[in-house]
């Protein structure tokens, strides 16, 4: 029973909500020792607020007994009669067909929860059971002038999406199914908080807009500490800092750029914060929100990237400086970018590309004498007003392009203006093969023998990027051959195939979920060979691959396929220009120094409309082994290709020279942190 806004709940009748309201009225008078109070000690407030839930709980039973009482009304009568020949009558069963099943499954979700209702009474023995509700356990804080806490501070749990599961179940208990009914209840109770901002309706219990699925718990955790706030109330995490790059974090960012003030994120390049937890973290200090009304379009937000340990600034003094601070600003211990949150929100949103009111734009604003870079600008050609309420908010790259991007980044973007075109709109980028079993569908060398499958359903394919040290695959470096048979076991009898596929089903590979999904659980399906090869997850070397034979990819890559010119293609991500742009786009996380780019990242790259001359480059530069980032940035056939992109976007010296030393730092300063704790 959802006792989260128990005034508003339907399922509380009015004598029980006012028991409520009086119980919130007394506590608060016990809490500020009132004469007039009911209540003389706290065992007497816990007594009753046992005796409450007890009630709740007992009341909710008995309108679900007349619910089904009804139901069955409904089924069973009243009866039609039949009258005879004879002028006999009999009573004849009403037909309801269709109707009565559901209802009579009605009924029976009804009766299941009477009976969970009546586990919980029982489990309600004594005060230490009571249900905890924010606004009757904290009467104090919540009832009266204060309305909610001062601050908010903490450091919530880390749980992937995956691992989401209701806490008190088992693990022998967690299925797929009722996961997916903990997170719908976690979700739900996210929109009873802000109903305007995610479209909840109660009498239909639907939200309009939905939390992304794929988010963390902690993403919850942010939301619900926000709703304890009072107006003047501040708010502290620190969390893991993938919420301000990936996909799922755009729901909580675009939230916090329309009702809350986005004081600081802040981030440590040098140091990470826990030597037990394999991610990095920031820390985020926001205002209270306020869902009612879009307010907070005209404040400034700061990302603060420290240059020291914390430890460092422990000083009052340095963050009095930083509130101070009104532009981009670059110290030895800390820099500082800030930035309105209107052009935030601008910077996240995208708009129908058939909509001509809009277009898209890069540039800068001045704005209270702050500099500003404004990105994605969308703009009425009538009237020049910035078009927010037509684009939506799509999420935006806050780690990497506020915390950890150098000025060089920005300088690229403005001299591209023009003369960059989304990867993805000139090319198809899409998942590697997921087998859902690589145990048995990647076969090395010894297991081919063992087995000795037919030739026809083994393919050449390239599971993992240390294979392969350079940008050209070479069939001869990989290690493993796929097996691919899109044949039904009837017309594999007598091949070795066969007996592969049923050596597999008694290792229970066929009932792991990817597998079970399929027609024929061993079948991965049809694919098509891309021509290059994006490698997911770097550390410090990077390269993008070259697939000129017929090799397939497994779920480390993603592959990309041009018609035309994959040369040319190929060596541009294999660019520096290209590098930079991954190294502040990627999921910067985890603590173990990888670096994941997602792959509507991929697709969002920014690189060259225009042709390249660089044919002789391909021979040298796609043949030989490629080293780490520093190395490479020394090799001459790697200058020379950065030399013809950085001569059409009209780099300087000084900002080519920037390129280098931006995406060296970025590697070293990220795995320099990796080995921090």
């Amino acid at each position: 029973l959802n006792l989260y806004h128990a005034r508003d709940t339907r399922l509380i009748p009015q004598a029980i909500k006012a028991r409520i309201t009086r119980l919130k009225t007394e506590k608060l008078k016990f809490y500020n020792n009132d004469p007039s109070c009911r209540f003389r000690t706290n065992d007497e407030i816990t007594h009753e607020e046992l005796n409450l839930f007890r009630d709740i709980l007992e009341t909710r039973q008995k309108r679900i007994q007349e619910e089904i009482i009804a139901l069955q009304r409904r089924i069973d009568g009243p009866k039609g009669e039949l009258v005879r020949l004879d002028g006999s009558v009999e009573k004849q069963p009403r037909q309801l067909g269709l109707e009565a099943v559901t209802m009579q499954k009605q009924i029976e979700t009804l009766k299941n929860e009477f009976d969970q209702i009546a586990l919980s009474w029982d489990a309600l023995k004594t005060v230490k059971d009571i249900p905890f509700v924010w606004d009757i356990a904290f009467v104090e804080i919540f009832e009266g002038d204060k309305e909610g806490f001062d601050i908010v501070i903490g450091n919530p749990p880390y749980v992937r999406q995956e691992n989401i599961a209701d806490p008190h179940l088992s693990r022998e208990e967690i299925t797929t199914e009722n996961k997916k009914i903990y997170k719908a209840k976690l979700a739900r109770s996210v929109y009873q908080s802000y109903p305007k901002f995610f479209g909840y309706n109660r009498d239909r219990d639907a939200a309009s807009r939905k939390l992304d699925a794929k988010s963390d718990l902690y993403i919850y955790f942010y939301f619900h500490g926000l709703s304890l706030l009072n107006k003047r109330g501040s708010f502290c995490f620190i969390t893991s800092n993938s919420w301000l790059d990936v996909g799922y974090g755009k729901d909580l960012q675009e939230f916090l750029l329309k009702h809350c003030h986005v004081k600081m994120i802040i981030d440590n390049q040098l140091k990470r914060s826990f030597a037990s937890a394999d991610v990095n973290t920031i820390i985020a200090l926001f205002s209270a929100p306020d869902d009612r009304i879009d307010w907070a379009s005209d404040k400034t937000a700061k990302f603060i990237m420290f240059k020291v340990p914390f430890e460092s600034v422990l000083s009052a003094v340095v963050f009095d400086e930083i509130e101070e601070i009104r532009e981009q600003k670059n110290m030895p211990e800390y820099k500082v970018y800030p930035i309105r949150q209107e052009l935030l929100l601008i910077d996240g949103c995208e708009v129908d590309e058939e909509d001509e009111r809009g277009a898209w734009g890069v540039g800068q604003r001045v704005k209270d004498g702050i500099t500003e870079n404004i990105i994605d600008v969308v703009k009425d050609k009538k009237s020049s007003g910035i078009l927010i309420k037509s684009a939506k908010y799509i999420g935006n790259k806050w780690g990497g392009k506020y915390l950890r991007a150098p000025d060089i980044y920005w300088t690229i973007l403005e001299k591209g203006k023009g003369k960059l075109v989304r990867l993805g709109d000139i090319a198809e980028v899409r998942f590697g093969i997921k087998t859902g079993a690589n145990e048995f569908f990647y076969l090395d060398e010894e297991k081919i023998k063992q087995w000795g499958i037919e030739e026809e359903f083994l393919k050449p394919v390239i599971k993992s990027p240390r294979e392969c040290k350079r940008i050209l695959i070479d069939p001869k470096d990989l290690k493993y051959k796929i097996f691919m048979c899109h044949k039904d076991k009837k017309d594999l009898k007598g091949t070795a195939a066969l007996e592969y596929i049923k050596w597999g089903e008694g290792q229970g590979f066929h009932v792991r979920p990817s597998c079970a999904g399929r027609a024929r659980w061993w079948d991965v399906g049809t694919w098509e060979y891309t021509s290059i090869l994006w490698v997911e997850t770097m550390f410090e070397a990077y390269r993008v691959y070259r697939n000129v034979g017929k090799v397939y990819e497994s779920d480390k890559f993603y592959g990309i396929n041009i018609k035309k010119v994959p040369d040319e293609l190929c060596a541009i991500l294999n660019s520096s220009v290209t590098l930079l742009q991954k190294l502040l786009s990627g999921f910067a996380s985890l603590g173990e120094g990888a670096l994941k780019t997602p792959v509507y990242e991929v697709k969002r790259f920014l690189i060259l409309k225009s042709s390249l001359d660089s044919s002789n480059l391909h021979k040298e530069f796609f043949s030989r082994e490629i080293k780490t980032i520093k190395e490479e940035t020394k090799c001459n056939d790697r200058c020379v290709l950065d030399t013809i992109i950085f001569d059409v976007l009209d780099l300087t010296q000084t900002e080519r020279d920037a390129v280098y030393e931006a995406v060296i730092n970025l590697v070293e300063s990220r795995l320099k942190k990796a080995g921090s704790v």
